[in-house]
């Protein structure tokens, strides 16, 4: 009989290895689809972000076309109020350019003009004219203001 509950107990240890070991597993299991799932969704984001932004750089330059327009009229001044509109909805706006510092990671500098200590010259490093806007999609560059730049 005691040898009877010996072999119960072993096959009853051997069970609650397996059971354990089965467990663990499955744990394991769990975390790394967890960790699958917020790597694709992470990738998704990114993903609709880039599309984004390549959605919206052709559209940049149909702003540009409005803009070298100059005076519109009244009913493609409200076309031009709608692409503005847009882009402000899907959080683009344009940058501030000139009078600011030049930052090469936000302007593209075309030009340099002035030196000198003429009086129409600027402070050096200086924007002094924008040439085509630059704009950002929320704190990130979508594309760099062309600029001239003082010396």
């Amino acid at each position: 009989m005691e040898e009877k509950n010996k072999k119960e107990d072993e096959d009853l240890e051997t069970i609650k290895k397996q059971a354990e070991e089965y467990l663990n597993g499955w744990k394991r299991a769990k975390a790394d689809y967890l960790n699958l799932k917020k790597d694709m969704e992470a990738q998704s984001k990114e993903l609709k972000e880039w599309m984004s932004k390549i959605f919206l750089l052709p559209l940049l330059e149909i702003m540009d076309s409005f803009d070298r327009a100059g005076t519109l009229d009244p009913g493609i001044e409200g076309i031009k109020k709608q692409f503005e509109d847009f882009l402000k909805n899907s959080k683009v706006e344009a940058m501030k350019a000139v009078g600011e510092k030049f930052d090469p990671l936000k302007h593209e500098a075309i030009e340099s003009i002035g030196g000198g200590l003429s009086a129409q010259a600027g402070e050096p490093e200086i924007i002094a004219e924008e040439i085509q806007k630059g704009y950002l999609i929320g704190e990130e560059i979508l594309r760099p203001a062309k600029v001239k730049v003082y010396k």
